[in-house]
């Protein structure tokens, strides 16, 4: 019997998924989104919203519809394997924000983090919530050994936010992305999972 590499073993990993990974914390939980309206719904009002979208790498939606091709973007994208999109539903399951692990690399081990929450929702530690569910299983239960986040120099918010979970700053694209006509700068940040255990092993 031969050892797979670490690399086959994450990519075998992703591929033996028959759906979205439920992850349940205290206060949310991610799932997969639902192809209904209510679902539709909640992520027309996410994604719809220009304080959200203030520092999203595209404009916000305009209409109910945007929010069904994502929905079936989203699923098509696990179906791929590319990304897992989770939603982030509360207690009455309900859609209040997006959890996102993408642009796998499983033989380098490793995927970006990106995420949004409701403006309701803000101050209350649900994105820090919801981001460590996704961080734990993606280095406890899938085997990365390193994730990457992106965010707008100017969103301190989120810059805040990922410090807290242990991400370090470690340089940035300039120019490289635009919303409309805007063309921003991208501040790097990355995460290593001794890191992230070790301020795990903290709390």
């Amino acid at each position: 019997m031969t050892m797979s590499k670490p690399g086959e073993a994450i990519a075998a990993a992703l591929a033996a998924l028959e759906d979205f990974p439920l992850l349940q914390g205290p206060r949310v939980r991610l799932r997969g989104p639902r192809e209904d309206e209510r679902d539709a719904q909640a992520l027309f009002a996410l994604f719809g919203d220009e304080q959200v979208m203030r520092y999203w790498s595209r404009p916000p939606m305009q209409g109910v519809s945007e929010a069904h091709e994502l929905i079936a973007q989203i699923r098509k994208g696990m179906a791929e394997r590319n990304l897992i999109n989770w939603v982030i539903a509360d207690g009455d399951d309900a859609v209040i924000g997006s959890c996102t692990l993408f642009r796998f690399d499983a033989n380098h081990r490793r995927a970006e983090l990106g995420y949004a929450l409701h403006p309701a929702q803000w101050g209350l530690g649900i994105a820090r919530e919801a981001a460590t569910l996704a961080l734990d299983w993606a280095f406890d239960t899938l085997g990365l050994h390193r994730c990457d986040a992106g965010i707008d120099p100017a969103n301190a918010s989120s810059r805040a936010l990922l410090h807290r979970l242990g991400f370090v700053t470690e340089g940035v694209q300039r120019e490289s992305f635009f919303v409309g006509e805007r063309v921003t700068d991208s501040e790097l940040l990355g995460l290593l999972v001794k890191d992230w255990r070790a301020a795990r092993s903290r709390h």
